[in-house]
């Protein structure tokens, strides 16, 4: 006879395994449903597998875990041997067809792998917690690198971790769409996390514990010596490729060049690097390029618009559409600069522009994952804005989105912006095009804030548009299309309607500049706008490959290409302002503070004279360049700007 308890057990067992049982039914329905719309081709080898890993992630729901060490342990045996290198695999395929993975690189990223199920044993102490959170945390990573690579071109970043605030500000204006090889990745992972959850070793107490810990921690150890010590990576030339960041992947790894990216994060000090060093740097500078004060009016208003994704994509080559998309900018003449800015990044990370710019410091000496406004900048420090406001101006930092990305609402204190206004602050009609506020609606604020200025203090205003961000989907009206481009027709060239998404938007930044300039054309006090934009946009590859077929270029040409944007700067008054030409985004502050006529201090002095003889300093051209004395001297003067808190004052010192 059974006791009452014993039925009550029986029955609260029974309805448990039952629940497991149609819990175990629907998933297994659901991936096989799933799997279906996006994997199946017929009856071949994916079909059967995705079948059996279906129906398997089911089984390991509600099949019994051993409950024997000699059974438990030459499972997980399996599981360690075969589900790392499953995992790497399917963490790269939605991304590229691993092809030109490099020698020694799927070991390097099956450590790492390991070492990530060292860690989380380390901290959960059981054996199927480590292994399948574990695999959790790498699904969530794979599924974001993926979409990052889809709409930036190359994959995620330390920095871009930091940025998950800026990501979220800008996410709805994106369209998340899946490919057949994301799902089978997915699908994969969900096998290798049910099976993670599945193993285990039946034992508990005070010896499991420590067991596990000392396992544990020798794998962190082993993997430290491996990465660190170890001359594996050296052996096997694994390094970051830094002027392509997308060739990363594709060589190295996802979890490898993440890695590479977080070891070389810091900025090394410059060999020779002392105080007396640059003492003598700075002396030079003032005896060589002594302080012109070249201003014969007042000062002038100074704005300064760092245009969203605003470029000129014939620089890739012949590109011809219905109608020009930028007249006005091609017709401005009379009073104005106009040339190339040689940027650092593609389609996003727009911070890393604006610090170039602002700062005078240069990317090139930095780690190529940095973003200097989430990590460098976290002190005050020597920028345009705070040059400007020593010398009487007013400065205000403008952006039509919210404080926090990108960290502005801190650095741009550092840098010596004395107000910040976000879009919860414009005072002007909010107009949008599409998600974002317009070019024409910031540009309007940009009046207001002028005409409401303080009288007779003249005004720094640094502009952050976001009319033209991605992606370039339904986003405004199609007035002007494409024809062609290159040789191609633009009828033979395959998916084209982000381009002409954004060269309408183009056409709209174009207008709404016409309109502020002629405003200011009217206006008594003397005024300079100087406009750039902070990268390209990343488009489709039906685009590139019709501009670029039959150039005879090499693809790290058209690689180079793809990181060039204009720059302009114009005023209202009648003024002959020096001839840039093309230069990198570092230089620009200084050639803008240089045509407004204001006093040096001998950091932007020197730029100047650097600019003359190296005008485009980048991680493309750096290698070849660090060896030369004043680029030599540059790397030493940026590494005390930005990364000594008590940097030289002799630097920003007006004589």
């Amino acid at each position: 006879m059974f006791t009452i308890q014993e039925i009550q057990e029986y029955v609260g067992n029974f309805r448990k395994r039952k629940i497991r049982l149609l819990l175990a039914l629907l998933v297994s329905a659901s991936l096989l449903t799933v799997s279906s719309c996006y994997l199946y081709d017929g009856f071949n080898k994916r079909f059967v597998i995705y079948v059996v890993l279906s129906l398997g992630t089911g089984v390991l729901l509600v099949c019994p875990r051993p409950d024997r060490w000699y059974t438990a342990v030459p499972v997980l045996g399996c599981y360690l041997l075969l589900a790392p290198i499953k995992i790497f695999q399917r963490m790269e395929l939605p991304v590229h067809d691993m092809s030109r993975i490099g020698e020694g690189v799927k070991l390097a990223n099956v450590f790492i792998i390991l070492f990530i199920y060292a860690v989380f044993l380390l901290f959960f102490q059981r054996i199927r917690f480590a292994l399948g959170i574990g695999n959790i945390a790498l699904l969530i990573i794979t599924i974001v690198n993926y979409y990052v690579c889809l709409f930036r071109g190359a994959s995620l970043s330390v920095n871009d971790l930091l940025a998950t605030g800026t990501a979220f500000t800008v996410l709805n204006n994106y369209h998340l769409t899946m490919d057949s090889e994301l799902w089978y990745s997915i699908l994969y992972f969900c096998f290798f996390i049910a099976w993670g959850f599945w193993c285990d070793i039946p034992m508990r107490g005070k010896k499991y514990h420590m067991a596990v810990t000392a396992a544990s921690l020798c794998g962190i150890a082993g993997f430290y010596l491996f990465w660190n010590v170890s001359d594996y990576l050296k052996k096997f030339e694994i390094q970051g490729h830094y002027w392509n960041l997308s060739e990363n992947q594709s060589l190295n790894g996802f979890l490898v060049s993440f890695g590479v990216s977080m070891q070389e994060m810091a900025m090394k000090k410059p060999e020779g690097y002392s105080q007396e060093e640059l003492l003598r740097i700075v002396n030079d500078i003032q005896d060589e390029y002594p302080c012109k004060n070249t201003l014969d009016q007042q000062l002038p208003n100074i704005i300064c618009i760092m245009n969203e994704a605003w470029s000129d994509l014939r620089i890739l080559g012949n590109l011809e559409t219905s109608e020009e998309f930028m007249p006005f900018y091609d017709a401005l003449t009379d009073n104005c600069v106009k040339g190339n800015t040689f940027v650092e990044i593609l389609g996003g990370l727009t911070a890393n522009s604006e610090f170039e710019v602002l700062t005078g410091d240069s990317l090139a000496f930095l780690a190529p994952a940095a973003i200097p406004y989430q990590l460098q900048v976290n002190h005050d420090m020597y920028s345009v804005a705070r040059v400007l406001r020593e010398q009487g101006y007013h400065t205000m930092a403008m952006h039509p989105s919210t404080a926090e990305t990108w960290n502005r609402e801190k650095v741009y204190r550092y840098l010596g912006f004395e107000r910040f206004i976000d879009v919860s602050r414009f005072e002007t009609e909010y107009l949008y095009v599409g998600n974002f506020l317009s070019d024409e609606c910031n540009f309007n604020e940009i009046i207001w804030q002028f005409e409401h200025k303080e009288q007779g203090v003249p005004l720094f205003l640094f502009d952050v548009t976001i009319q033209n961000h991605a992606s370039y989907y339904g986003n405004t009206d199609i007035i002007l299309n494409v024809k062609k481009l290159g040789d191609v027709p633009a009828e033979e060239a395959g998916y084209l309607y982000d381009v002409d998404t954004y060269l309408n938007l183009i056409k709209l930044t174009d207008n709404a500049f016409q309109m502020m300039v002629e405003y200011f054309q009217e206006v008594e006090e003397p005024t300079i706008i100087c406009m750039f934009g902070d990268h390209q946009p990343k488009l489709y590859d039906d685009f590139y490959n019709a501009m670029f077929r039959g150039s005879q270029l090499s693809e790290e040409e058209q690689r180079a290409l793809m990181y060039i944007t204009p720059y302009v700067i114009w005023a209202n008054y009648d003024v002959q302002f020096p001839e840039y030409g093309d230069l990198s985004a570092n230089y620009l502050g200084a050639a803008l503070l240089e045509c407004a006529g204001v006093k040096l201090p001998p950091y932007y002095r020197f730029l100047l004279q650097l600019q003359k003889n190296y005008p485009v300093i980048s991680r493309y051209t750096v290698e070849t360049l660090e060896k030369e004395d004043m680029v030599r001297q540059y790397r030493m003067l940026q590494y005390n700007h930005l990364m000594e808190k008590n940097y030289l004052k002799e630097l920003f010192v007006f004589e």
